[in-house]
């Protein structure tokens, strides 16, 4: 059985969630020696995986750390995704619902979703319903849903009323998260829906507002989200919101091509909102 007995940072979980290993730049908390954990929020991944090696073969944790970072080892082979999902396999089967335990599961649909030649979606589904049926309050639990919102509203081929009672099914279940990263990007991908089969403006302007109120985190997630909020709210006639997100919009990123756009809707509405107040 295996144990557990290097400390992970909490949040480590949900940043290879989002990341996966790319692009990271927090800083090692010790240069000189620097953790696995550091290592990987450094997306030295090589590094990484060869000090995860390096702790006990009973260390869960460690084992965890190794399989992520045999997922994003390049090139990618298939023994090193056999390796992993076996090293997944092992710390899901020590505890499925602990934080460690949700994260194996999930990485081990991820790796089914994309990591092989032929992705394998129904095993990616069956893992991520299970998530988010479960009642573990782990990050990734709550995130497994909106992989299922990707898969089930955007698989090719299917008919539009079929994809609007997914819709509508999926977002009862929306109601429920809780996690910001999770209730964030849930909600993104339900306005990205909405728009895409035109389930109407309303729906997919109230997705995208929750996900906002929730906190973008990256500025070229906020830059497009606001425009769209804008555009959506002056569509539907609501004018206030729209005035507030396209001024955000022109404050925040002025160098944008869109900001001649967003000038003149924004001078229009203005005017109108004066206009009414004067009669």
């Amino acid at each position: 059985m295996i144990g557990a007995s290097l400390s992970m940072p909490r949040p480590v979980l949900s940043i290879l969630c989002m990341s996966l290993l790319a692009g990271l730049t927090t800083q090692a908390k010790n240069a000189e020696t620097p953790s696995a954990w550091d290592l990987v929020a450094l997306g030295l991944v090589n590094e990484a995986h060869d000090a995860f090696e390096d702790h006990p073969p009973e260390d869960r944790t460690a084992r965890f750390g190794e399989a992520v970072t045999l997922i994003n080892l390049q090139p990618k082979t298939r023994s090193n995704l056999d390796r992993a999902e076996k090293l997944l396999a092992l710390v899901a089967a020590h505890d499925g619902d602990d934080e460690l335990g949700v994260g194996a599961r999930y990485y081990l649909a991820r790796i089914a979703q994309f990591h092989r030649p032929s992705p394998d979606l129904p095993e990616a589904l069956r893992i991520y319903h299970q998530l988010a049926a479960s009642e573990s309050r782990a990050a990734l639990a709550q995130r497994a849903l909106v992989q299922i919102a990707l898969i089930e509203l955007f698989e090719p081929g299917v008919p539009r009323e079929e994809v609007a009672a997914r819709f509508d099914r999926l977002a009862l279940r929306g109601k429920t998260l809780t996690e910001p990263s999770a209730r964030r990007d849930f909600n993104l991908v339900m306005g990205d829906a909405a728009l895409r089969f035109e389930l109407g403006d309303t729906v997919a302007l109230d997705h995208l507002l929750t996900a906002d109120e929730t906190g973008l985190a990256r500025p070229i997630t906020q830059r497009d989200t606001w425009v769209r909020i804008a555009e959506l709210a002056r569509r539907a006639g609501r004018d206030e919101t729209a005035i507030t997100y396209y001024r955000r919009f022109a404050d925040t990123f002025v160098r944008d091509s869109r900001n001649t756009m967003v000038s003149q809707r924004l001078k229009t509405l203005v005017a109108k909102k004066q206009k009414e107040v004067s009669q």
